[in-house]
C-alpha cells in the first residue's frame, strides 16, 4: 500500500478550450494526471475537491487498480494519484464520496484473476462465489487506508459499485451493477459484445446506515442497465442509468429509492453515462454525459423539473481523438463555479498525452 511522505504538487497545467452552446464559448479546462484516470468520480467535501480514478492499466488489465488526488484550489491543480489498494487483481470500477466528518469512503470491484481466462478480459459467469465489492477508508486525503471490508449483494451474483454515494434520509446510499442471481450471461471477450452482457445486469442501489462499513437493504432500480447516477432532489431521487441499448435514460423514486419509475430516455445512443447535480443558483437538476459518437467528449443537459423534460444539448468537450472517453463526474463550488472532471483514454485537442484525466471549469449561466 503506497504512504504519501509529502504532499507533491504538481505546476498548474491549464488551457482554455472550446464549448458549444449555441456558440461556440471558451472554457477553462486543468490538467488532473497523465498515464492514468479512467472512470473518474468527484466529490466535494468542503473546501477540498478529490477524485477516485483507475491507475495502472489500461482499459482492462490485471495491473490496474483505483487511485485518489485531491484539490485545495478548486481543481486547477491536482495532487499525485496515490493508489488505494494494491495492484495485480484488476481493482476498478468507484463508487466515492467524502463523509461529513472529512473521511473518504472508496468502494470497488476486484475483477480478479477469473475474468482473464488465458489472459484475455472477459466478465465473470454470473455463479456467486467469493466476495469481489469491497469498502475502503481512508482519513488523511488517501495517503493511507484501512483494510478492506468485502460486502456481498444480496440479489446480483457479483456486484460492480459506480458514481458517486450520497446521503438519503438515514442512510447512504450507493449504487451497483451485476447479474442477478441465478441468471445466464454471455460472457464478453471484447467491448463488441458488451450490449449483449449489459442487457442480463440489474441495476440496484445499496444503503449503509453505519457511515458505509457495511451495505444492504438493496432495492432493483433497473433490468438491463448498468451505470447509475444518483442525486438528491429535494424529496425526489433522480438517478440517470446506462441501457444495454447504449442510451442514458432518467428514473426517479418518492420513497428513498425502495420502488422507481418506468426509465425515459433522455439521449441517444452512444451518450453515455451521465451523472447528475444539483444547482446551487437555480436549483436546477444539471446531467452531464459522455460523448462516444462525434464530436467525442462531453455533453450536458438542463431540467427545471426533477428531470421529466430536458434543455437542448450544451457540448462542453468535443475534442476526444477515441471513443474510450467520458465518464464525466461534476460537483459546483460555492462561487458557482461548476467542475466537471472527465478522461481522454486516446488522447485530446489538450495535447497532454493519450491517457489523462481532465477537469471542465465553466459558470452555472453557461448550462442554466
Amino acid at each position: 500500500m503506497a504512504v504519501l511522505t509529502s504532499d507533491t504538487r504538481r505546476m498548474p497545467a491549464s488551457i482554455a478550450s472550446d464549448a458549444f452552446v449555441g456558440r461556440r464559448v471558451t472554457i477553462e479546462r486543468s490538467l488532473v494526471c497523465a498515464g492514468a484516470g479512467q472512470f473518474p468520480v468527484l466529490a466535494r467535501g468542503g473546501d477540498v475537491l478529490a477524485i477516485a480514478l483507475r491507475a495502472g492499466g489500461d482499459h482492462y488489465g490485471l495491473g490496474g487498480t483505483l487511485a485518489t488526488t485531491w484539490s485545495d484550489d478548486g481543481g486547477r491543480t491536482w495532487s499525485e494519484p496515490i493508489d488505494a489498494a494494491p495492484r495485480g487483481s484488476d481493482v476498478r470500477n468507484p463508487a466515492f464520496a467524502i463523509l461529513p466528518d472529512g473521511r473518504w469512503l472508496l468502494a470497488y470491484w476486484r475483477a480478479g484473476t477469473r475474468c482473464y481466462p488465458g489472459g484475455t478480459w472477459r466478465l465473470p459467469e454470473p455463479i456467486a462465489g467469493e466476495p469481489d465489492l469491497f469498502v475502503v477508508t481512508s482519513a488523511d486525503r488517501g495517503r493511507t487506508w484501512s483494510a478492506p471490508v468485502p460486502q456481498r449483494s444480496e440479489q446480483l451474483a457479483w456486484a460492480s459499485p459506480y458514481g458517486r454515494m450520497i446521503a438519503c434520509g438515514d442512510a447512504l446510499v450507493m449504487a451497483a451493477y451485476g447479474p442477478p442471481i441465478g441468471a445466464t450471461q454471455p460472457g464478453t471477450e471484447n467491448d463488441a459484445r458488451a450490449s449483449d452482457a449489459r442487457s442480463a445486469f440489474d441495476a440496484i442501489v445499496l444503503r449503509s446506515r453505519d457511515g458505509g462499513a457495511t451495505w444492504g437493504d438493496e432495492s432493483r432500480v433497473l433490468a438491463g442497465a448498468s451505470e447509475l447516477a444518483l442525486c438528491a432532489v429535494g424529496d425526489v431521487l433522480v438517478g440517470a442509468v446506462r441501457r444495454a441499448a447504449g442510451d442514458t435514460a432518467i428514473v426517479t423514486s418518492r420513497d428513498a429509492g425502495t420502488s422507481w419509475s418506468e426509465p425515459v430516455a433522455v439521449t441517444r445512443e452512444g451518450l453515455h453515462p451521465g451523472d447528475l447535480c444539483v444547482l446551487a443558483g437555480s436549483g436546477k437538476l444539471l446531467l452531464t454525459f459522455g460523448r462516444r459518437i462525434r464530436p467525442l467528449g462531453c455533453g450536458a443537459l438542463i431540467s427545471s423539473d426533477r428531470g421529466a423534460t430536458w434543455s437542448n444539448e450544451v457540448m462542453l468537450a468535443g475534442d476526444g481523438i477515441g471513443n474510450d472517453v467520458g465518464y464525466p463526474s461534476t460537483v459546483q463550488l460555492d462561487s458557482g463555479t461548476l467542475v466537471t472532471a472527465l478522461y481522454f483514454a486516446r488522447g485530446s485537442g489538450a495535447e497532454w498525452g493519450e491517457l489523462t484525466c481532465q477537469v471542465l471549469h465553466y459558470d452555472e449561466s453557461l448550462v442554466a
